[in-house]
């Protein structure tokens, strides 16, 4: 098992062992998240940006499907960079999945004219829950360094005037967005889609396309993860590869 600076690494792979993508064994280890995003979003053109790459796995997973053809990302924590940065090497993302280690809050204005935003950022309020001891998970999971208003203000402010945003997101943070876009940001909710662990019960997360401007919202079918506890619906089964659902 490969170790860097003595912590041990896990080669991961995705899409069937056509994405691969290193991680910290003992650090923050992406979910079923990132390519359920990566589902959700559309082919893309123009100049993308990812904020929070950690191990880079969205931007991977879009660059192997052609959704994207290049991605600029954005990651606070060296340790993660560095992983980021060699997984690109072995996916052959190189040239196309270019990387800068720092602060959004602080470098947000490096960027500028981005039609496309996509984050699975921090979800939980510091205060909400119990800090991990380990700060890649704390920093990861909680924002402790950037928060959804910061977030969405910021990239408000580098987004092209026919811009948008992807981000997955809690369920219960659903009214705190609508808050925050309408009231204080500036945004417009385009599209949203409910993700419900079981056909039964509530939606446990959610995914939503903010727009720099007006247009039509749309609530898409909800996703359904589990068909039964351990069985993936249909539908997951074909995000977890990489492949266009056939209802």
């Amino acid at each position: 098992m490969k170790k860097i600076n003595g912590e041990e690494i896990t080669l991961d792979h995705f899409y069937k062992n056509r994405v691969k993508v290193l991680q910290k064994r003992d650090g923050y280890r992406f979910s079923v998240d990132s390519p359920i995003l990566a589902d959700f979003i559309p082919d893309l053109t123009g100049n993308i940006l990812e904020i929070g790459t950690g191990s880079g796995i969205i931007s991977f997973l879009l660059l192997y499907t052609g959704k994207a053809k290049k991605i600029k990302a954005v990651e606070i924590q060296k340790s993660l960079c560095t992983l980021a940065k060699e997984s690109s090497e072995l996916n052959g993302f190189s040239d196309s999945f270019e990387l800068f280690c720092g602060d959004f809050n602080e470098i947000y204005k490096k960027f500028t004219k981005i039609d496309t935003i996509f984050s699975n950022p921090p979800y939980l309020k510091t205060g909400t829950g119990k800090l991990s001891s380990n700060i890649e998970i704390r920093t990861a999971k909680f924002e402790t360094d950037l928060t959804l208003e910061a977030l969405l203000t910021n990239s408000k402010n580098i987004l092209s005037k026919k811009g948008d945003i992807f981000l997955i997101l809690p369920f219960f943070r659903f009214e705190e967005l609508i808050n925050l876009t309408k009231h204080r940001v500036g945004l417009y909710i385009r599209k949203i889609r409910k993700i419900f662990s079981f056909s039964y019960g509530k939606p446990e997360r959610f995914l939503v396309q903010l727009s720099n401007y007006r247009g039509n919202f749309e609530e898409l079918t909800s996703l359904v993860i589990y068909d039964s506890p351990g069985i993936y619906t249909k539908e997951m089964d074909s995000v977890l590869a990489g492949i266009k659902y056939d209802k």
